[in-house]
């Protein structure tokens, strides 16, 4: 399994947005080994998944069909395209950020994998499909995951954010509340089983604080 230009026909945010069967995503997984590849598994609950040699098998089947992988004058296959794209995010990933939507009733998801050239966000939708779509390269990913955040709680009043920022070496926790006319972010403390509350943040100031718990504020 190979991966052909990584970075042709990326998708773009807003734009272009491509979904992947479970089959498939069951492959992309398994194109790279290594520990980024393995954090990357562990945040898609995908364990069980990637080691099913028949769902990887129709997986690569539905890639070279849909013209997303092509085999070579060796006979391996390597995907290509936007397929090359989101297997080099899940294989080469530096950063992922998992994005739990709430509302009252419901939770959604996205996950925002960066990785050397390429960040892209992915949506779970049914029967295991995943939609991917490319982060705007005119922002930051910070400013990406506030955009995600701020329209979530546009369409859901009364909604509210959990991110989980993680990194091979780290993992950060940020509760996120919408309030009438700012917002309140927390920081839990898991030993001490308490949330540290900052009140009154504008945008600029929610802004920081995602910057602060990805490292760089």
């Amino acid at each position: 399994m190979t991966v052909q230009d990584p970075t042709q026909q990326e998708p773009r945010l807003g734009i272009d947005v491509i979904g992947f069967g479970v089959g498939e995503f069951a492959y992309l997984l398994n194109v790279f080994e290594g520990p980024a590849r393995d954090r990357s598994v562990s945040v898609f609950r995908a364990e069980e998944m990637i080691d099913d040699v028949t769902l990887s098998t129709a997986g690569a089947s539905s890639l070279l069909a849909r013209d997303l992988a092509a085999v070579d004058d060796d006979g391996d296959l390597g995907v290509k395209g936007v397929a090359a794209a989101v297997a080099t995010a899940l294989g080469q990933a530096t950063r992922w950020t998992e994005i739990s939507l709430l509302t009252g009733e419901s939770m959604d998801n996205v996950a925002l994998l960066e990785a050397p050239g390429v960040s892209l966000m992915l949506q779970p939708r049914l029967l295991g499909t995943w939609f991917v779509f490319a982060q705007d390269p005119a922002i930051s990913s910070a400013e990406a995951t506030l955009r995600v955040v701020r329209q979530h709680v546009e369409q859901n009043p009364g909604g509210s954010a959990y991110l989980v920022l993680k990194t091979l070496a780290s993992e950060q926790h940020l509760l996120i509340r919408r309030e009438e006319t700012s917002w309140t972010t927390g920081v839990p403390d898991f030993e001490k089983d308490e949330v540290a509350e900052t009140a009154g943040l504008d945008d600029a100031g929610l802004l920081a604080a995602i910057e602060d718990a990805r490292g760089e504020a």
